[in-house]
């Protein structure tokens, strides 16, 4: 008899040296049926294909579980805590559904049995991935203490006994989230293992290249690609693998922008109403600011307070706020809600900049931070809590020049292209040059003066004001 030798009959599997995961960035405008293909393709997998779903809309949780019944979604907050849910739903094996918060309270027990349990994740909106942690001087001292900085700047805990009331601080640590920068301050950085557990990442969202999570993925090296939707109803709409450009000037034709010279005098310069504007001189120009909103509303928009929707730093939310439009405050980094989508009088009072701290982090670790285009994100996310998200014309109020070119610049495709890490084909020069000068007719875009001057634009206005293309470089403004 022969003797039988597994080594001889069966190639064995060998750990990866590597964990590979495929992240897929979905970078397409509102209504454009991200979602709906997300959908689509939860409904279409095998049955043992595990999800994992984040949303920052509550009413998006209970879409999902309705819109998917063969997979029962569940949520772990049904279950107890986040925490002791997740772990139990995850240790079942069950389709999971919740909000960005649920995020935060990941640990390395839950990754383990992520990695385990082969989830894919999809995630509609990116997630606070990098932010500063608001710790005092003296409890920073006692982090110090329990903790030995590594190389990469983080932070590894070292007091395996403590239990005290930092007990988060240690936490995130275990988990390689905390980040000592410049020797004064303390990052937390989402644990790239998090992700590194999923089979693939979906990534559901806007403007990617202008968002954290962006220059978070570039921090640490990570691979993605850009892939596009396309259908045109609920039941179609799938993912391709092609980027889709959004037809942005469908929506400028929904935006009516204040052009009024006295309204709009106070944001002429390039940080008026920005958050050190208004440390500086809130108090002189408090008065002033509430006559120009209710100017707005009541006399130009003439909109009843219930079609209103105003936003400003919160912390000077007090001193502006007035009659018939106080009860219409949204802040302005909202994004878990649809509530106010009936709106179509906007007032955006923000001139808003890349926190500073954050910004030097990156920068320090020679990731490229598109400040502008961070900004013209932020301010569209606001926006597309109006009116504007079910096709209904919005007029609006920004006084800001600075924020109100990013906006029209958006409109004529300006903001476009992508930093695609696989060097996918970009706009052609001339497709966006035809493109701006027929908006630029259309939406009368010369009405008002556009800085140029940090956009490398070599541009020709006449004596009529009409901007005129000198150079194929980019775009006219």
């Amino acid at each position: 008899m022969t003797e039988f030798s597994y080594q001889d009959n069966i190639i064995l599997e060998q750990p990866t040296s590597e964990e590979k995961v495929e992240i897929n960035i979905v970078d397409a405008i509102c209504g454009s049926g991200k979602t709906s293909a997300a959908i689509n393709m939860i409904n279409a997998s095998d049955e043992e294909q595990r999800f994992l779903y984040i949303t920052p809309y509550l009413d998006e949780v209970n879409r999902i579980i309705e819109s998917c019944p063969s997979k029962h979604f569940k949520q772990p907050e049904v279950y107890g805590t986040k925490t002791k849910g997740i772990k139990f739903l995850l240790e079942k094996g069950l389709n999971i559904v919740s909000t960005h918060a649920l995020f935060k309270n990941f640990d390395t027990e839950i990754v383990d049995l992520v990695r385990a349990m082969n989830y894919i994740l999809i995630m509609d909106e990116v997630a606070e991935v990098v932010e500063p942690l608001d710790i005092s001087k003296s409890d920073l001292q006692i982090v110090l203490d329990k903790t030995e900085l590594q190389d990469n700047g983080l932070l590894k805990w070292t007091d395996k006994d403590y239990s005290g009331e930092l007990w988060n601080y240690r936490r995130l640590c275990e988990l390689n989230a905390v980040f000592y920068h410049n020797n004064t301050a303390l990052l937390y950085l989402f644990p790239v293992d998090c992700f590194k557990a999923f089979r693939q990442v979906y990534i559901l969202t806007y403007m990617f290249d202008a968002q954290v999570q962006r220059y978070y993925y570039d921090f640490y090296g990570a691979e993605f690609k850009y892939i596009g939707v396309a259908g045109d109803k609920i039941d179609n709409y799938h993912f391709v693998p092609e980027l889709t450009i959004s037809n942005n000037n469908e929506f400028a034709k929904l935006i009516k922008i204040e052009d009024s010279i006295t309204l709009n005098a106070l944001g002429e310069k390039s940080f008026s109403l920005s958050v050190s504007w208004y440390d500086k001189n809130i108090k002189t120009y408090a008065t002033g600011i509430k006559n120009n909103l209710y100017n707005f509303f009541r006399h130009k928009a003439k909109t009843p307070s219930n079609k209103n929707l105003w936003t400003v730093f919160k912390q000077y939310k007090n001193a502006i706020q007035g009659k018939g439009y106080a009860k219409s405050f949204l802040s302005c980094n909202a994004r878990a809600t649809n509530a106010y989508s009936d709106r179509t009088a906007v007032a955006y009072m923000c001139n808003i900049f890349f926190n500073p701290i954050l910004k030097n982090f990156f920068e320090q670790k020679g990731v490229r931070v598109e400040e502008d285009k961070w900004a013209l994100s932020e301010l569209l996310q606001f926006l597309f809590r109006s009116g504007i998200r079910k096709g209904e014309e919005i007029r609006l109020y920004i006084p800001s020049m600075r924020m109100r070119n990013l906006l029209k610049r958006w409109i004529v495709g300006a903001y476009d292209d992508k930093m695609d890490p696989n060097n996918q084909e970009q706009i052609p020069t001339e497709v966006k040059v035809e493109k701006a000068k027929e908006l630029i007719e259309r939406y009368n875009l010369n009405s008002a003066v556009v800085d140029v001057s940090d956009m490398n634009i070599k541009t020709v206005v006449d004596e009529q004001g009409v901007i005129s293309v000198v150079s194929d470089d980019d775009l006219p403004f």
